[in-house]
């Protein structure tokens, strides 16, 4: 596994959302595995291999289960993602299961980032999850 940085502050400054963007843009290229996120907590990422051999990033951020600090960090990556992109992300549809989850996609013709909140309820836990693509 490889630890993401985390560097990114609450109500950032245009630098930081431009060293976000930056970031997001190498993710989606290949060029690295890490990313700062908007919030101060370190991540943990990994990188995954699909049936047809294409890799993705997957980072994680557990919180408190249902912590206030896990939706604002949520909201802040989706904004700054959605600023990056110039794209609104598109909701998933709902889950049928206790736990809450909010998954918001993003399509570029160079990746699918997705953007996700979800509480696991058994673990006591809410994770944000970031997820870089290639697209299908």
């Amino acid at each position: 596994m490889i630890r993401c940085a985390f560097t990114m502050m609450l109500g950032a400054t245009a630098v930081h959302a431009d060293t976000y963007c930056a970031d997001l843009t190498a993710l989606a290229n290949g060029s690295v595995t890490e990313i700062a996120l908007p919030s101060g907590a370190a991540g943990t990422c990994s990188v995954s291999q699909d049936l047809m051999g294409a890799r993705a990033l997957n980072c994680r951020w557990p919180f408190g289960y249902r912590a206030r600090a896990a939706t604002d960090t949520f909201a802040e990556l989706l904004d700054a993602t959605a600023r990056c992109l110039d794209t609104d992300g598109v909701t998933d549809q709902g889950v049928n299961h206790p736990d809450s989850y909010d998954l918001r996609t993003f399509k570029t013709d160079t990746a699918h980032i997705g953007v996700s909140i979800k509480d696991k309820g058994a673990l006591q836990q809410t994770f944000i999850f970031l997820r870089v693509a290639p697209p299908p």
